[in-house]
């Protein structure tokens, strides 16, 4: 089944996430998607930040989870983050 993964992030500095998941989406999933990877979009809602992926399955999913270049990412965009929400939705 198919999943996405939605992480949230609440900010007042959106343009510093902003641009760390840009580069992330266009180094990571535009140049050479990961196996499973279906789409991406990063969305502004506001003082919020919302990133999408959908995969085939959860474990396409977990495997880019787990890499190092997903993680530096997240982290990254932790610094300038007033929180953070991680939600997996099947679809």
């Amino acid at each position: 089944m198919a999943v996405a993964l939605l992480i949230t992030f609440e900010t007042s500095q959106a343009d510093h996430i902003l641009t760390q998941l840009r580069a992330y989406k266009e180094r990571e999933f535009d140049r050479n998607p990961p196996t499973g990877f279906i789409a991406s979009s990063i969305a502004q809602e506001g003082d919020k930040v919302v990133f999408r992926s959908e995969w085939e399955d959860d474990d396409a999913l977990e495997n880019t989870r787990d890499s190092a270049p997903f993680e530096a990412c997240l982290d990254l965009c932790d610094i300038h983050a007033d929180d953070r929400k991680d939600e997996k939705i099947e679809f």
